[in-house]
């Protein structure tokens, strides 16, 4: 017990109340009655601790797991490998069990907030030694995009002024967007989701005709950046400043000293700190 309450900072009575109550987490017993604690159980204390700081009730928090059962054999923290083994070897239908799993225990802002980063991150730094790298990012890069807009069509659509969000010219990689998308959307803000590849000529007429309370835009390659400061200038030079702008992505790390150039607010690295920027901005704002 000691060393479970060290890994965690639980105390042993919160532990054995928990497990009262609630049924979880669910240590094995010695003869004498003395409770051992596998690495298992210190998973699912670790995911109940999360669940609870992001406002969930215990009661919630353990439904998650009584929903999840053996497809995990209760330990949450097999979620992400499982998915990211699936996805190497090209298994779809097991990569959508263990999706699913994790979206039953995170539900669905937690899925966008850790799994699907978490899963990238993994895909991105395996093993490139075999040669087929660009193939395991393309195929776990399109099941995952598949599974957003199966996540984002699922919420409902609010009102208001909307804010727009699109990847920037000749900018393919969407799957920043999208979870921006899905977190936003999940926060009651009307989101008008344009997609790839917007070029510039085409987000003025979005503009001109929505008349949204921002923009946010992705930027994953140097290329795409460039057009669209050169787009913010034009923009500025022929009607002033522009709608308020939010600009994301590995890109704009490149470029520090953009908002001393021009009227945008560059986003925080991980997608769910650009999502809690661009949502406080627009507390106040949204009619």
């Amino acid at each position: 017990m000691t060393a479970v309450q060290v890994m965690t900072g639980v105390p042993a009575s919160t532990l054995r109340s928990w497990e009262r109550r609630y049924g979880w987490p669910q240590p094995a017993r010695t003869a004498s009655d003395q409770r051992l604690y596998s690495d298992r159980d210190v998973a699912v204390v670790r995911f109940l601790q999360r669940r609870r700081a992001e406002g969930m009730s215990m009661a919630q928090a353990t439904g998650l797991l009584d929903l999840a059962g053996a497809a995990v054999q209760q330990d949450p923290e097999t979620v992400l490998p499982g998915l990211v083994t699936a996805l190497r070897a090209f298994d779809e239908l097991a990569a959508e069990r263990a999706f699913a799993t994790g979206e039953r225990l995170l539900g669905a802002e937690g899925v966008v907030r850790e799994l699907i980063p978490r899963t990238i991150a993994e895909v991105l730094t395996g093993d490139e030694s075999n040669g087929d790298a660009v193939e395991v990012e393309h195929f776990a890069s399109n099941f995952l995009r598949r599974q957003a807009l199966r996540l984002l069509c699922g919420l409902p659509l609010p009102l208001g002024r909307p804010l727009l969000v699109a990847c920037g010219p000749d900018e393919q990689h969407e799957l920043g967007a999208l979870l921006l998308t899905l977190l936003l959307r999940g926060r009651g803000h009307r989101v008008v989701y344009l997609g790839a590849r917007l070029p510039g000529w085409a987000l003025e007429r979005a503009v001109a005709r929505l008349d949204p309370v921002g923009v946010a835009i992705s930027h994953t390659m140097p290329d795409s950046l460039e057009q669209s400061v050169a787009w913010a200038r034009g923009w500025v030079h022929l009607h002033g400043d522009p709608p308020r702008l939010w600009w994301g992505g590995a890109a704009t790390t490149l470029v520090p000293d953009l908002p001393g150039r021009l009227p945008v607010t560059i986003l925080p690295g991980p997608v769910d700190q650009g999502a809690h920027t661009i949502d406080l901005a627009l507390k106040g704002v949204r009619n």
